[in-house]
This record gives C-alpha cells, structure tokens and sequence, in this order.
C-alpha cells in the first residue's frame, strides 16, 4: 500500500481532528511521526496526514470541504511552474541533439 502525505502539521490536534474527519468520511488514513512529534514537536517538519494514493484526490476535496485546508494548499505555485517549463524547454533541446 503506497501512502501520500496529503497535509501536515506541528499542531497535534489539528490534525488529528482532520484525521478523524476523513475517517467519518470513509478513508482509511494514517498520521507519519506522531509519536516523534508529542517527545519533541518542530522537529521533524509536524506530524503527516496520509491517505492511501487512490484516496488522495477525494481526501483533499473532504480537506478544503470540511475548512481543514484551502484549495491554494494544493495548487502550483506559478514560478514552480517556470521552472518546469525552463526543465522541459532544456530536456526537450537536448533530446533533439541525439
């Protein structure tokens, strides 16, 4: 079963209160570094909420539906997006060399 981070936190309770609420939902989740964050919270970038990667679009869509999370958490960012495009321009260039 391959897992997928699908938000993260410092703050516990956060979320395990979305975990609960995908749970309500149907989705099996898990929380990554729960116990690592409550002995030393900061430390290792929060605790992650993860679903299985089928369930990630319809977990997201529970997220920004339950006001857990907003719709800009999960979009690209626009200079994320340059910086792709300048990859493929050069990937694409040096394909063609071949």
């Amino acid at each position: 079963m391959n897992l997928i981070t699908i938000k993260s936190s410092d703050i516990y309770n956060e979320i395990a209160i979305a975990k609960t609420y995908l749970e309500d939902n149907g989705l099996s989740c898990f929380l990554k570094d729960e116990l690592t964050n409550q002995i030393h919270p900061y430390a290792i970038g929060g605790v992650k909420l993860q679903v299985k990667e089928e369930d990630v679009e319809q977990a997201i869509s529970l997220l920004i539906e339950g006001g857990f999370s907003k719709k800009e958490d999960y979009e690209i960012p626009e200079s994320t997006m340059k910086i792709v495009n300048i990859y493929e321009r050069i990937v694409s260039f040096f394909s063609k060399k071949k």
